[in-house]
């Protein structure tokens, strides 16, 4: 089973001020290992096996996408 979540893209180079690019993104639940919270901004982090994809979405919202 797949979700659809908005990824927040990592820049290279930007300022603290820019605004960060986002993009939709496909995610299969049976490859992700851990979700938490990011303290400073209230956006998911999502680890994957060799990965980390921080989504837009609350904690609260991805998991219950998943259970779904």
């Amino acid at each position: 089973m797949f979700i659809e979540l908005t990824e927040i893209v990592k820049e290279g180079l930007s300022t603290y001020a820019s605004v960060p690019k986002q993009r939709p993104i496909s995610i299969n639940v049976n490859k992700i290992q851990a979700l938490h919270t990011e303290a400073s901004t209230g956006n998911c982090i999502i680890e994957m096996r060799r990965e980390s994809i921080k989504v837009k979405e609350t904690y609260e919202e991805v998991k219950k996408k998943i259970q779904a």
